[in-house]
């Protein structure tokens, strides 16, 4: 994989929709973060993940949600769009923000190995460690101005 850092945030609607490859997912469930760790790897990440084609972002995000948590009930919105920086390449994708009242199991077949929840993203433990750092800070400010 290639160093990938976080380039910029801005507000949703900036980016032209085709040119947004991915999604994370900020989800919380009864005031922690929901985490997710894949299939063979030992750091953590938000779920997320590329559209299908043919996927709205929102469609997409409403299936990762899913695969990659269980989450059954849920309200969930689009609140921003983020660029990455992989050294060749400037990419976008959206953020989002759920909050997850109810899960389902995850079938066997899914790529995530475990779910689980944290008062604080492990940023010592990430996958994402040129991206999560700046988009905590950001989500973090985004929850302080919303209280």
């Amino acid at each position: 994989m290639d160093k990938l850092d976080l380039h910029s945030i801005v507000p949703d609607g900036t980016t032209e929709d085709s040119l947004l490859e991915y999604m994370v997912i900020a989800a919380r469930y009864r005031g922690q973060w929901v985490i997710v760790r894949l299939k063979g790897r030992e750091d953590w990440c938000f779920p997320g993940g590329h559209r299908e084609a043919g996927e709205t972002m929102d469609e997409a995000a409403r299936r990762e949600l899913y695969e990659e948590t269980g989450a059954r009930e849920y309200t969930m919105s689009r609140i921003a769009q983020y660029s990455v920086d992989h050294g060749s390449r400037i990419s976008w994708g959206s953020i989002y923000e759920a909050e997850i009242k109810s899960f389902d199991s995850l079938p066997a077949e899914y790529e995530i190995e475990e779910v689980s929840f944290a008062d604080d993203f492990p940023l010592e433990n990430t996958r994402f460690p040129g991206i999560m750092p700046d988009l905590m800070e950001w989500l973090s400010q985004r929850l302080i101005s919303s209280e």
